[in-house]
């Protein structure tokens, strides 16, 4: 019976090593705070993030936020060398009307109630922005709940160095398990 006991142990060990090792090189399992990202995420979900995951338009990406040590999720709207801008509810990316469609609800209920989802806006207009296209190794990231997120409108593009990995899953609550 003792040597069981210490077979279970050795093998809990060795596991719970192998998960940190690869949850320092591969992959984390961030909680989701706030409510940026609503509906699609809410306050309080776990996700998993591949730190290897490939950055594209559309794709949920967690980073450090810019000049500071905390961390969010929010939405990759814009890529190097493309410019950006929102009028009357439509994205322009390099000046061709781009359809948003994880925001068709959204933008149903606020056009049948007169108002915008997202505020108009050109790229040079967001903090620390001199440049009509996004420079290389940065994005433009927006939250899913736009009239509330604060996202690349507050603190300006996000650096590629900055960005953690991409979201690949809701793993919590198992109820709301999803893939992105």
């Amino acid at each position: 019976m003792k040597e069981f006991w210490k077979e279970i142990l050795l093998t809990t060990v060795i596991v719970s090593f192998l998960f940190m090792i690869l949850s320092l090189t591969i992959f984390t399992l961030p909680k989701v705070e706030g409510y940026g990202m609503t509906p699609v995420l809410n306050n309080g979900d776990r996700v998993f993030v591949n730190r290897l995951g490939t950055i594209r338009r559309f794709k949920l990406i967690y980073f450090k936020l810019p000049n500071s040590q905390e961390t969010s999720i929010r939405r990759v709207i814009g890529l190097p060398n493309e410019h950006i801008q929102y009028k009357n509810d439509q994205l322009y990316i390099n000046h061709q009307e781009t359809v948003e469609r994880f925001l068709q609800n959204q933008l149903n209920h606020a056009k049948q109630n007169e108002e915008l989802v997202t505020d108009d806006f050109q790229l040079q207009q967001l903090p620390n922005v001199k440049y009509a296209t996004i420079p290389r190794g940065k994005y433009l990231v927006l939250g899913d709940n736009r009239p509330y997120s604060t996202d690349s409108r507050y603190y300006g593009l996000v650096d590629e160095k900055d960005i953690i990995g991409t979201v690949e899953m809701r793993i919590l609550p198992l109820h709301k398990l999803a893939s992105f």
